[in-house]
């Protein structure tokens, strides 16, 4: 029986520091049809020069001008041959059953386009203390629940090769949280996904990446221009049963309080006055106290309370 080929794509831009241990990790595999396609966006520290040594013929290895992510997994995707497709981010690592666990799942169950698998966390230094997320996770058809929040990892998940040749790639016009896009433009499109409930990745935490308070603005912002790209290709009727106009309200409501954080209380205010009339009563006037507090103490309260939300959300793993 033919064994389906599987692509690992990893985009990596001065990634020295982690590059190694992420493609041995998928060297490692006990699944071994695989092909590992790596895109450096223009490093300037030694990641090209780390990859080439690796020297295996399963490494497929190509050098780009510096680009967003977003722009270099179009460009893998581009030149993936696998029948199953799964991103490796640079600084994260698989462990050896990951890949053949899920060519199983998908094989076993047709129903599915995708399917994504437990993880655990570590923060950067300290990779013997690992962590769990509070997240439910969701199988079958899961956009209802990803309209509420982004609960996959990306490096979790495999797909097929359908996906892309329906729905095609990464939406390069967005900032941020392409991610969270693509999985909802794969819901969207009617293809279900399944959570396999096994811990089969390891995910660095770094507070220097894009998970950082700073980058919360960007963030937000392109949280509203995925949802409302997504009424746009909604018909009425599910507009009015997804409630999508209410996800856009709450969108921008969180980008009111990161903007307001920022100090940018004019455009705050506009976009408030956008939004007002979808947001409940008790969180308009919660939002509208929020505007008469000074800037520097509103960032100081809401960054202090971000960050003990994003400590809290991991449940430590004995």
């Amino acid at each position: 029986m033919k064994m389906p080929l599987v692509s690992v794509l990893i985009s990596s831009y001065n990634a020295e520091k982690y590059i190694e241990e992420a493609i041995s990790s998928a060297l490692r595999q006990t699944y071994l049809n695989i092909e590992v396609i790596v895109i450096d966006a223009g490093s300037t520290d030694r990641t090209s020069q780390l990859v080439r040594a690796l020297n295996d013929r399963r490494i497929r290895f190509m050098q780009h001008a510096y680009e967003p992510i977003k722009v270099t997994r179009n460009a893998l995707l581009k030149e993936a041959k696998g029948d199953f497709l799964t991103f490796l981010d640079s600084d994260d690592i698989y462990l050896a059953e990951k890949v053949e666990e899920e060519v199983k799942f998908l094989e076993q169950h047709s129903e599915y386009a995708a399917v994504y698998c437990d993880l655990r966390y570590f923060f950067d230094g300290d990779p013997e203390r690992l962590y769990r997320h509070r997240y439910t996770f969701y199988s079958g058809d899961i956009f209802p629940q990803l309209l509420e929040k982004m609960f996959i990892t990306n490096t979790t998940l495999m797909f097929r090769r359908a996906v892309v040749e329906k729905i095609g790639g990464y939406d390069e016009r967005l900032g941020m949280v392409e991610d969270w896009d693509y999985f909802l433009r794969m819901a969207h499109a009617g293809f279900h996904f399944g959570f396999l409930p096994k811990d089969l990745v390891r995910y660095r935490l770094r507070w220097d990446n894009h998970t950082r308070f700073g980058n919360q603005v960007p963030i937000q912002e392109s949280a509203v221009k995925i949802f409302e790209n997504l009424k746009l290709h909604m018909t009425s009727d599910e507009r009015e049963r997804y409630e999508i106009d209410r996800h856009i309200a709450k969108r921008k409501e969180r980008l009111v309080v990161a903007l307001l954080a920022a100090g940018k209380k004019k455009i705050a205010w506009v976009l408030l006055g956008e939004c007002r009339t979808a947001m409940r009563t008790t969180r308009l006037l919660l939002v509208v106290f929020l505007f008469v507090i000074p800037s520097v103490l509103l960032r100081f309260v809401i960054e202090r309370a971000w960050k003990w939300k994003k400590r809290n959300l991991f449940v430590p793993v004995h």
